[in-house]
């Protein structure tokens, strides 16, 4: 892939947060703040999304990132994608019922994306986005099934 060397192979990533109740944090990442929150219906005053619900866009945006930088190094165009997602969440965890080994059964990806790139090209993107993005490479690791249905539509 990518022959560019960034430096170290491990950083710290650092993030903190003020937890102004018991269902909202004001987490700082860098620059940036994200809000999480609860619904109104479970206690909380929807001023941001679910913490799971930041953690499903997380595996969207990485899926988006990542994506674009493996057609990048394969001299691949990509002009537009659009993700959608259906996550299975095992709410017993979630509600104090019993642990849960896999909290995200199944992941289903819906993605269109608009490129150049020939099936034999773009199967390869597929190949180096199942090796590099971290937030699916997690995932999969803890036993969730991530189901990709890529939609190629021809530049």
């Amino acid at each position: 892939m990518s022959k560019t060397n960034t430096g170290h192979e491990t950083v710290k990533m650092k993030l903190s947060a003020t937890c102004p109740s018991h269902s909202r944090a004001d987490i700082i990442v860098g620059d940036h703040e994200i809000i999480t929150d609860e619904p109104e219906a479970r206690g909380g005053s929807n001023l941001g999304a679910a913490p799971v619900q930041t953690f499903m866009a997380s595996l969207i945006g990485c899926t988006n990132v990542i994506t674009n930088k493996c057609a990048h190094d394969l001299g691949i165009e990509i002009s537009s994608m659009q993700i959608e997602m259906e996550a299975e969440i095992d709410r017993r965890g979630m509600m104090l019922t019993e642990a849960v080994e896999v909290p995200f059964p199944s992941i289903t990806l819906n993605i269109e994306v608009k490129t150049n790139a020939t099936d034999p090209e773009w199967d390869q993107v597929i190949e180096y986005l199942h090796k590099f993005c971290p937030i699916a490479v997690a995932l999969r690791a803890s036993g969730t099934n991530i189901i990709e249905n890529w939609n190629l539509i021809r530049d």
